[in-house]
């Protein structure tokens, strides 16, 4: 939306600007100053065109401090205005976006301005939530914590600190308990106006990046928090009712993420998760307190298996490469195998090649493998045959004509294809290929 100047606009007063939380309605009915339409005033809305709507007092609250803008509607007699955002205009006006439903809107109007409740609601919690949560992590982690950004939304909460390391599940645990904790206790949120130099000496929490006017709003909850916000919060911190902690990640060098649910959507994903614990424990015939040992038995077990899996097709596919009759050809005085296997991944292919080396003692080994869409090759020269054949220069010719390529040393090289229709070429052109080196 284009830059609209302070002088444009008219001042006005947000409802609750200084209250622990901000009405959600007026009983007086604002009044209309301005209507913007892509930043230019405009004498009259029309349905359907979408504009900022100005309001000589709201109960909105603008997008400021990491919390969401509240969402709602605008009302008269005859009109209907959606409002889908509510945002700061020029750092100071409160700029209502939305679309006209129905009816017309005029500066001067006198309207109804209601907030979504509901939604509000949400948002209320995973605010206090995160001051809460930012003092556990300080006393957890260290005095060293400092917010460095932060979403607060009616969904989930998100917030970003400095820290030199992954935070341990041990301390998010206890992060956790004393977010859940304060919750538990219940204080009154506790709200004052105070001049900013003041309101520091209480102790309160000043966040890096913020600025600050002459005259800040500290928001205290109990002993536990205590900040500089002008955000909306709860009236008693037990209204958060839960606080989950969902995740916690890495965004920079010595910057952590953690997002967290509260409320509704906190105890719906701790059912959700204690549902999917239960289910798992089913499915293996074990108790969920039990489940975590039993995975690791089935997942040491798998391994087992596979090991054993990759086992046996190596002996499969070495007793394919047979060494008797034709296997094993002699290319202009060097022995030679050169054989299509069966094998489904690049280290079997390898563990065969070095057996039959092994084998033949002195020669060269050529193995392909079909498996899906994909080829891998492989070449191996005994020690005393690198002089002459240098295994990486064989595979590049070699797997050029399954569309592939590969290198490696001069005793063992490895190469994939995307052509399996052209193997039978392929293991021609190493016959070639040695005959001719």
């Amino acid at each position: 939306m284009p830059a609209v100047a302070a002088g444009d606009l008219v001042a006005f007063r947000s409802a609750g600007a200084y209250g622990a939380v901000m009405s959600s309605e007026y009983n007086s009915r604002p009044l209309i100053p301005e209507v913007l339409v892509d930043g230019e005033t405009v004498p009259e809305l029309e349905s359907g065109v979408t504009a900022v709507v100005l309001l000589d007092r709201t109960p909105f609250y603008a997008e400021s401090g990491g919390q969401v803008g509240d969402t709602g509607s605008i009302r008269s007699a005859e009109a209907a205005f959606e409002v889908e955002d509510t945002i700061k205009l020029a750092g100071v006006f409160h700029g209502h976006i939305g679309t006209l439903q129905r009816g017309s809107l005029r500066p001067g109007d006198a309207v109804l301005a209601r907030v979504d409740g509901a939604r509000r609601e949400a948002i209320v919690l995973h605010h206090s939530a995160t001051h809460l949560m930012h003092a556990a992590l300080k006393e957890v982690l260290g005095d060293h914590v400092e917010q460095r950004g932060s979403l607060v939304a009616p969904d989930h909460l998100r917030f970003d600190f400095t820290h030199p390391r992954a935070v341990t599940a041990e301390e998010l645990t206890e992060i956790e308990r004393l977010v859940n904790r304060e919750i538990r206790v219940n204080p009154a949120a506790d709200v004052r106006i105070m001049d900013f130099d003041d309101a520091l000496e209480t102790g309160a929490t000043a966040l890096f990046g913020e600025k600050y006017g002459d005259r800040v709003r500290v928001i205290s909850l109990s002993n536990f928090s205590k900040e500089l916000c002008g955000g909306t919060h709860t009236r008693q911190t037990g209204d958060i009712g839960l606080f989950k902690i969902v995740s916690e990640s890495s965004i920079a060098s010595g910057v952590r993420r953690i997002e967290a649910l509260t409320g509704q959507g906190a105890l719906e994903y701790v059912q959700k998760t204690s549902r999917m614990l239960e289910q798992a424990a089913h499915l293996v015939k074990e108790k969920p307190g039990a489940l975590a040992p039993k995975i690791e038995k089935i997942l040491n077990d798998l391994k087992a298996l596979e090991k054993e899996i990759d086992h046996l097709k190596a002996e499969m596919a070495s007793g394919a490469a047979e060494l008797g009759g034709e296997a094993v050809q002699t290319i202009n005085d060097t022995r030679a195998l050169i054989q299509k296997v069966t094998v489904d991944n690049p280290a079997a292919l390898r563990d065969l090649a070095d057996r039959l080396k092994e084998k033949i003692k002195s020669g060269i080994v050529v193995l392909a493998s079909v498996n899906g869409p994909k080829v891998f090759l492989i070449v191996g020269v005994s020690k005393d045959l690198t002089d002459r054949f240098h295994a990486g220069k064989l595979i590049k010719q070699i797997a050029a004509t399954v569309g592939g390529s590969g290198g490696g040393r001069p005793d063992m090289a490895q190469a994939g294809g995307t052509q399996p229709e052209k193997l039978d070429q392929a293991l021609k052109k190493a016959y070639e290929v040695i005959e001719t080196t």
